[in-house]
């Protein structure tokens, strides 16, 4: 199977602390994905202020001039479509999403999402819940046309975020009429550790991060429970098994692991 990852939901400003900040964040991170997966097909899709070697390490690279500002808190639909759309002119069966400001320390991660998912349609992380339609919009792994429909535009706004209408999206696709069936039936859900997703931003993360790009180029970064997505936040806090210790709810019910979904 050709394999495909959109690499994806970031802008950055031409002006400001954080301008060369996330320009070394996303030029690490697509030479992280193309050093760890050397045969798929990389897709950068963002706006703003252009980083410099996305060309180097990527296949493809849709990146807008402008921030679009109706992107941003909502989930990057319109960005992340246009990665979609290019993944299915292509001819690719399969996708891969994930954001531009971090890594899975997993080598042909691709793989490992296809191998896990299983039967299921569709496979995700937290922040997803259990009891309410609310599902991650940030690392996805499916067949392309499902995922198309999970991403569909005319159902989009208004939202609040990109988590309720990802989530309505998916919900609609599945015969079952109760949330957590549909989402049990249809989802392979995986903790983050397990998918070693390392997250740049945090609180101040890659003021370390960035002296250990080596280490996690080798995916051998000592203590990377720490720096997950949304641990150091205290949104998600992980014991050394993989098991949810501490989290914050947001209103969001209960959050969904492996370990409630059975």
């Amino acid at each position: 199977m050709k394999k495909c990852i959109l690499l994806t939901h970031l802008y950055i400003e031409s002006e400001g602390i954080g301008r060369d900040l996330k320009i070394d964040q996303a030029n690490f991170c697509v030479k992280h994905f193309r050093k760890n997966n050397p045969d798929s097909y990389i897709i950068v899709t963002g706006h703003g202020e252009r980083p410099n070697e996305l060309d180097d390490f990527c296949d493809y690279v849709d990146w807008q001039p402008e921030i679009i500002q109706s992107e941003i808190g909502y989930g990057h639909p319109v960005l992340v479509n246009r990665g979609i759309d290019h993944a299915i002119d292509m001819k690719f069966t399969h996708l891969l999403k994930m954001r531009l400001d971090g890594i899975n320390m997993l080598p042909e991660i691709f793989e490992w999402c296809l191998n896990e998912m299983g039967d299921k349609k569709y496979l995700t992380t937290q922040a997803t819940s259990k009891d309410r339609m609310v599902l991650c919009d940030l690392f996805n792994f499916g067949e392309i046309d499902f995922m198309k429909k999970c991403w569909n535009l005319e159902n989009w706004y208004p939202c609040g975020d990109g988590l309720e209408p990802h989530a309505r999206n998916f919900f609609n696709l599945c015969p079952e009429d109760n949330w957590t069936d549909a989402l049990k039936n249809n989802c392979a859900l995986k903790n983050i550790p397990y998918l070693k997703w390392i997250d740049f931003r945090g609180n101040n993360n890659w003021q370390y991060l960035k002296d250990k790009k080596q280490d996690m180029l080798e995916n051998n970064l000592d203590g990377y429970l720490n720096y997950l997505w949304g641990s150091t936040e205290g949104w998600f806090v992980w014991d050394e098994n993989f098991k949810l210790i501490r989290s914050q709810e947001f209103n969001r019910g209960t959050w969904a692991t492996e370990e409630n979904m059975i």
